[in-house]
């Protein structure tokens, strides 16, 4: 799971998408291309200015991604940390320099790396622009998580198509719609009538079984894959005592990492890694059913560790 240690402003981006809950619906696409996603991204919240953002806000959400758009988001942000890091590498060594030697020698210095650095980033974002697909609206993260104020979630996406179907699909929780948003759903819906509908039925596959389910859940290669394919399972499987081993596998997953953890220090740190879960589901955005089976699972393990 990559991080999206500095997203892009939302001024930046298309317009802000409100949400009057903690639980909303979220495309399983990549936000970037519109591909099928094979990765994920933790998008950190990111406070802007007349936004007061939630102390019990999640402090970052993970979104669906594809490998590709995944890869030119790493190597745009990591352009930037490494300059950053030899800016600062020569401010210290140019202060150095014109304390021990000469203050000429040290502005020099100073602007020397700065010139660097900028060669530098500018050199490795245009590498990053070139691993885009034609589909991609930039190189930096499509995403940006404006946090829950207390009375809404907001977001803004660099693609237009992924904030209209977003907003399409949270259309009962949609609040503050502003009038570029609206324009933007009109127009996305104008376009989709414009496709041709196909005159051929489609045959939809029966659904699987709870054994196939809990393989599927199983192979899953990303925590928010699983959570797609438990939240379809579930609402597809009628059979109760199907509905909870598709449950328990999903919570077993889901504090695997925490376990882990647990295993990994002493009785000491324990307890506070489990409160730290316990405010990080809290927070999160998952199914009802799981969220409520993680955290009473959380909540024993607390006990148990006294």
């Amino acid at each position: 799971m990559a991080d999206a240690s500095s997203p892009a402003s939302a001024s930046a981006l298309g317009p802000v998408v409100e949400v009057s809950s903690r639980r909303f619906v979220v495309p399983f696409q990549c936000p970037c291309c519109g591909a099928a996603p094979d990765a994920e991204l933790a998008v950190p919240v990111t406070k802007t200015k007349g936004r007061d953002v939630s102390p019990s806000s999640a402090q970052e959400l993970e979104f669906p991604y594809c490998k590709r758009c995944l890869a030119h988001v790493t190597a745009w942000q990591g352009a930037g940390l490494v300059s950053t890091g030899i800016t600062l590498a020569g401010l210290v060594a140019g202060v150095a320099i014109a304390l021990l030697v000469h203050v000429i020698a040290g502005i020099l210095i100073v602007v020397a790396v700065m010139v660097i650095a900028y060669a530098l980033v500018t050199n490795r974002r245009a590498q990053a622009q070139a691993m885009c697909s034609h589909a991609c609206p930039g190189a930096d993260t499509a995403v940006t998580y404006l946090g829950w104020s207390g009375n809404t979630s907001a977001f803004a996406f660099r693609s237009p198509t992924y904030t209209a179907r977003f907003a399409e699909d949270n259309t009962p929780k949609l609040t503050n719609v502003s009038s570029a948003l609206r324009r933007l759903l009109e127009g996305h819906r104008v376009a989709r009538l414009a496709v041709p509908t196909p005159a051929a039925s489609m045959t939809v596959p029966p659904p699987n079984t709870t054994s196939e389910w809990l393989a599927r859940l199983e192979r899953a290669p990303t925590r928010i894959a699983r959570r797609h394919d438990f939240e379809n399972a579930y609402e597809l499987t009628s059979d109760p005592a199907g509905r909870k081993q598709l449950l328990a596998a999903a919570t077993s997953a889901e504090i695997a990492n925490v376990r882990r953890s647990l295993e990994k220090v002493n009785a000491d740190s324990r307890g506070p890694i489990v409160t730290a879960a316990i405010a990080r589901y809290a927070a999160d955005n998952l199914p009802v059913e799981l969220q409520k089976s993680v955290l009473a699972e959380l909540e024993v393990l607390g006990r148990q560790l006294g």
